[in-house]
């Protein structure tokens, strides 16, 4: 199922788009204020956390725990920029999903924070299994 989006940037600029679930992957960037590292802070937060939980061993996995089965939010460093990509298991689980973990940012990090980005990612190709000899 495609759905139209209208993107807007002040009030000329509309674009329409395409999103097509099983093309477009959703990103989040949590940018900090300087001096700061997002990734570090939600890494030693989640652990008190009540409903978020690590779905891996390497931490590198959130899932909610009001959903498990909803699927999950991969992040990643970059330079203390929080890069969380959302992989959820139907149409329904990417909102569920991006809204809380988004809601989360801002209640637990709002003096930390100079922006959280959204974007729509392209999927990245899927990587062959490596032949064995």
């Amino acid at each position: 199922m495609i759905r139209r989006a209208v993107l807007s940037c002040g009030s000329r600029q509309h674009t329409l788009v395409d999103l097509d679930p099983e093309e477009k992957m959703l990103v989040l960037q949590a940018v900090p204020q300087p001096g700061r590292d997002i990734f570090k802070l939600l890494r030693s937060r989640i652990r008190a956390a009540n409903t978020w939980d690590w779905s891996n061993k390497t931490r590198t996995r959130l899932k909610h725990k009001a959903r498990p089965k909803g699927g999950y939010i991969k992040i990643a460093n970059a330079d203390g920029v929080l890069v969380a990509q959302v992989h959820p298991t139907t149409p329904d689980d990417l909102f569920y999903l991006a809204e809380k973990f988004t809601g989360r940012l801002v209640a637990w990090f709002q003096p930390d924070l100079a922006a959280i980005n959204v974007q729509f990612m392209a999927d990245p190709p899927q990587r062959r299994p490596k032949k064995r000899r």
